[in-house]
């Protein structure tokens, strides 16, 4: 039998919020975890947070209760040798040993406080220690918040018993609901539900009018710079766009590798971004990942966001942004960007160099359309709030 809702007491409801084991400040997850609970206290929600106490990380406005991770993973990290046996012991139906019980330490601190709703936060492998939170089950509604698709090292089988020990099991997005429900073959352990990530309110358009023609066209690509996030393919499509029109065209690349690195340690990748850049028509600027506020002083800038991602992104937070920032948002036919963008993105399939370059360049000769686009874009953002996902996931606890 599930465990009955607690009872909304004093007036409050309050969340734990689980971010990813060790993970670093900046990364998505925590950034996600920021948003609510910044939306959390004119709601009248009381926010704690469970980090590593090894990161140097905090969460403004949450009561913080550090742990220990590496009590369970003291090289932070796990080696082939392991994953292989864990993944051999979901098969068998049988504990994982090492990522079933990374989350000990959290589980211990929050047995220890009072939280109507636990939100685990699904990076990679939370799901595997859901057994294990059964003890905070009886006081507190245990939900599994996921961000990217459930790791298909589960059968369906293992994904089954494991998500019957959650009350909730959300989703940052619907394709993510919708594949998660078919590999359970439509059979529900828990109830499922869509939540939609918001958009800072933070992120605002311009005061001054879109920028004339004389002034540069600013394509700005932010977020992590790897080959599937398609960082080389905005490049290229600015190369050509740069060629096909005399206004002056130029590109922003805003982020690095992995969060906290610069140009010290660039991937080979990386360089290789910077040497096409050096033979390119148009300008690029290469700036590393930056706080929020920085970031959206860039986008309020910039003229257009390009997100040419090359995998099933969740709900990606950029695209939202730059949405609500007033930028026309040209992406590829990623599952995710596709349902961030919706109608008012300008979508290329497969985030093909010369169709973003033509949108590229369309909305650079045309001021109508750029401004048609960017209300697109200002419209859709409306649609995101994390108000509202902080109210939903509080009304879980009620």
């Amino acid at each position: 039998m599930a465990p009955v809702a607690p009872a909304r007491r004093g007036g409050m409801v309050s969340i734990a919020h689980v971010p990813m084991a060790l993970s670093t400040q900046g990364s998505t997850l925590l950034t996600v975890a920021q948003s609510i609970i910044d939306a959390s206290g004119p709601s009248g929600i009381v926010s704690k947070a469970v980090l590593s106490d090894n990161r140097d990380v905090s969460l403004q406005q949450a009561e913080l209760l550090y742990v220990d991770y590496t009590r369970n993973c003291p090289r932070e990290w796990f080696n082939k040798r392991e994953l292989a046996l864990d993944i051999a012991a979901g098969f068998l139906g049988l504990q994982r040993r090492w990522h079933g019980r990374l989350y000990d330490p959290a589980i211990e601190a929050v047995a220890t406080t009072r939280a109507d709703v636990t939100l685990l936060y699904e990076g990679h492998y939370a799901s595997a220690t859901l057994p294990r939170w059964e003890r905070v089950r009886k006081n507190s509604r245990i939900v599994l918040y996921c961000h990217n698709p459930l790791s298909r090292t589960y059968s369906s089988r293992e994904l089954n018993r494991l998500l019957s020990y959650a009350d909730v099991v959300a989703f940052c997005a619907d394709h993510l609901r919708v594949s998660a429900e078919s590999r359970l073959g439509g059979k529900l352990p828990a109830r499922f539900m869509t939540v939609h990530n918001g958009v800072d309110p933070l992120f605002q358009p311009s005061a001054s009018p879109l920028s004339g023609d004389a002034e540069p066209f600013t394509v700005v690509f932010a977020g992590v710079t790897t080959p599937h996030k398609g960082t080389h393919l905005v490049l290229e499509a600015v190369d050509l766009a740069s060629r096909k029109v005399d206004r002056p065209i130029r590109a922003q690349i805003i982020g690095s590798h992995s969060y906290g690195h610069g140009e010290a340690d660039l991937t080979d990748y990386e360089q290789g971004l910077r040497a096409k850049a050096a033979r390119m028509h148009a300008p690029v600027e290469f700036l590393p990942f930056l706080s929020k506020a920085e970031l959206s002083v860039r986008l309020r800038a910039a003229t257009v966001a390009c997100l040419p991602s090359q995998w099933a992104e969740g709900l990606p937070l950029i695209a939202l942004e730059s949405m609500a920032s007033g930028l026309p948002v040209i992406t590829s036919d990623s599952v995710g960007m596709t349902e961030a963008v919706g109608d008012a993105g300008l979508i290329v399939q497969g985030g093909d160099p010369e169709g973003m370059a033509d949108a590229i360049v369309r909305l650079a000769e045309s001021e109508s359309e750029l401004t048609a686009a960017s209300n697109r874009s200002l419209a859709r953002a409306g649609d995101f709030t994390w108000e509202r996902v902080a109210t939903t996931f509080a009304s879980l606890g009620a």
